[in-house]
């Protein structure tokens, strides 16, 4: 059996037992009726076990108001249903009571449900990339925006990293893209499995990723640096066939490289294809010389 029919059996069995507690109560308490009302105890018992039916499906789930609610919407008419063998004061308005306070409990538990269900799905369609379930551009480039305006106010610093797999479409045109898409899934799980809680990671587009490290200095940054290379550059296996992509990444500071969010992706796009065409791993916005076009001393690893 199920966990879910587990606790959707003790549950009905709890329910059970209150409603046979009710009924041995009220025949110690209450007066007896000796005339039962058949035209309204016909319709009132198939509406019981109406209620009773949806309960069972609904004890199932961990939603506790939920379950509370029906129980009271459901017990309401039990009340009512005794009321026709058993003397009970103002039976209607406590019919109305419990009704009232059921209908609203689920309600409550209903609207909440479907608020964090939709809600979440809306973001996934809207903001995030479908496959491998990263930012999407807009929802990165978004976030940035006020991480940045945030780190201007308090004298922060911040970086961009812009990523490129190479060998990748050698990869798509031998292997399809089926084969490449499982790749780009793989390689979004290392780079969130690599970057820390606040930094944010997006893929903008291809086989293109770009992340904000948060917070961070010279030092840090290439030391996350490294090791996106190494863990990105290791053979990725799909269906048993490993594959090396590798990876060029390119760096822009925050503030020294770019104030906006746009000029620093923009700046670190251009390093990563300086490092791309050089055959490096990475580099830094600031080892190339606008004047020269030349690439300063750069500490970069060769990519293996």
């Amino acid at each position: 059996m199920s966990l879910k029919n587990q606790y959707q059996r003790r549950g009905i069995i709890r329910v059970l037992l209150i409603l046979f507690s009710t009924v041995a109560i009220l025949d110690l308490t209450c007066l007896k009726v000796e005339e039962v009302n058949i035209s309204f105890l016909l319709p009132a018992i198939v509406d019981l076990a109406a209620r009773f039916m949806i309960m069972c499906l609904v004890f199932g789930y961990s939603y506790v108001i939920l379950k509370i609610g029906i129980f009271l919407f459901m017990y309401a008419k039990y009340i009512s249903v005794l009321g026709v063998f058993f003397i009970i004061p103002q039976v209607s308005q406590i019919q109305n009571l419990l009704e009232a306070v059921g209908v609203t409990a689920v309600a409550i538990d209903l609207f909440w449900f479907f608020r964090e269900t939709l809600g979440d799905q809306l973001w996934k369609l809207a903001f995030s990339d479908s496959l491998t379930g990263l930012m999407n551009r807009g929802a990165f480039l978004s976030e940035a925006r006020k991480i940045l305006k945030l780190y201007s106010q308090k004298g922060k610093s911040a970086a961009v990293v812009y990523l490129d797999l190479d060998r990748f479409k050698s990869v798509n045109d031998k292997h399809g893209h089926h084969m490449g898409d499982q790749i780009l899934e793989a390689v979004g799980k290392r780079l969130k499995s690599v970057v820390r809680k606040n930094d944010i990671v997006g893929r903008i587009g291809g086989d293109e990723f770009v992340i904000l490290l948060t917070d961070i200095d010279e030092r840090n940054i290439e030391e996350i640096i490294q090791r996106l290379v190494k863990t990105i550059s290791c053979p990725v296996t799909v269906n048993g066939n490993p594959f090396c992509v590798g990876v060029s990444a390119g760096i822009a500071v925050f503030p020294e490289d770019g104030k906006t969010i746009e000029e620093l992706t923009r700046n670190a796009d251009k390093a990563m294809y300086e490092a791309k065409n050089r055959s490096i791993g990475y580099m830094f916005c600031s080892q190339i010389n606008p004047e020269e076009d030349e690439v300063k001393t750069c500490t970069s690893s060769k990519k293996d």
